[in-house]
């Protein structure tokens, strides 16, 4: 009797075990199978975390509409506007994204000197004194016809020109030095001089910035006036068809949304004067529901599973013979 329970005890002790390491490590059914691909969901509006709400134009608010991308969208939005919804009625509403570029050369190739492409500021950088070194920490004033000025640039803000304002007066030029530093192994740096024919030039930083950029710039004025540095970007609109008079809103801030696929996107020819609908201002959105974080499970591989199973079947084994001899020695 006593050898029985013994051995009906090693047993449970293996299979108390077994289910111990089993639940703790989050066994799966294949733990090296890729995952399924992410499919798009409808819309409820719970992952948003901001809402904007589109006005559409007074005349014919039930006309196919465009509404300008503006710099606090980018920076409120996931990278590259992914996450970007449009809803009316409870429905998503489907839309397509159109970039301003000179048709003279397309989206592959630079920009010409004269670009007849839209922009759209991005931010203002207005331009300081540039001060002298001191002596003995003392301030020497401040450097002849030089100016400087430092700011931060919000991460996913695509910034694809730099502008002078005003623009240098004839036979004056302006030497600019621009530079961006996303982190410290990143950085971009822009040299050129602007003149009242070419008060424009390119400057990329990053198509999506995945954190805040720390810009400097530094001007040198031959009879320019510089007053300040605009960065800019190329206009893009997003274009929809309301489906009633009611209101649109537009859902943004979700970083595990993934881009949109829209039918409505692959018939849409843009408008040489497409009707502008006015976009509200940034707004926390009402339905937004904080995503739940599962409790951390420890995963380990498979390899190691089967080691402490061994470990453990070893050891019942032990606990077995321990046993059997204890019963023969009685």
């Amino acid at each position: 009797m006593k050898f029985s329970v013994a051995i009906a005890g090693s047993f449970a002790f293996i299979a108390f075990a077994s289910v111990a390491v089993m639940g703790a490590v989050g066994v799966t059914a294949q733990d090296g199978a890729a995952p399924e691909a992410s499919v798009s969901s409808p819309v409820d509006g719970t992952a948003a975390r901001w809402q904007r709400v589109l006005l559409p134009p007074a005349a014919t608010p039930m006309a196919e509409q465009c509404v300008v991308v503006d710099a606090d969208l980018y920076a409120h939005a996931a990278p590259g506007l992914r996450d970007v919804r449009l809803v009316q009625d409870g429905q998503e509403l489907p839309y397509a994204m159109d970039v301003s570029f000179d048709t003279r050369v397309g989206d592959a190739a630079a920009p010409p000197t004269d670009d007849r492409a839209l922009y759209e500021p991005v931010q203002t950088i207005r331009l300081l004194p540039q001060p002298a070194a001191g002596v003995a920490g003392l301030q020497m004033g401040d450097v002849p016809d030089t100016y400087y000025n430092e700011t931060l640039l919000s991460a996913h803000v695509p910034v694809e020109r730099v502008r002078i304002v005003p623009a240098p007066k004839a036979e004056a030029k302006v030497e600019l030095r621009a530079s961006a530093r996303m982190n410290l192994g990143q950085a971009e740096e822009l040299r050129a001089v602007l003149t009242a024919d070419h008060p424009v030039v390119p400057f990329t930083i990053g198509a999506n910035l995945q954190e805040p950029a720390d810009i400097l710039v530094h001007v040198v004025d031959h009879g320019g006036a510089p007053q300040a540095i605009v960065l800019e970007m190329r206009r893009r609109e997003i274009c929809y068809q309301p489906r009633s008079m009611s209101a649109v809103h537009m859902l943004l801030g979700d970083a595990t949304a993934v881009p949109p696929r829209y039918d409505y996107a692959l018939r849409f020819r843009p408008s040489a004067q497409p009707l502008l609908a006015a976009m509200g201002p940034m707004a926390a959105n009402p339905s937004y529901q904080m995503p739940q974080t599962p409790a951390p499970v420890l995963r380990v591989s498979a390899g190691v599973r089967t080691a402490v199973m061994l470990v453990i079947a070893l050891g019942s084994l032990a606990v077995m013979a321990f046993a059997i001899v204890e019963l023969r020695r009685k």
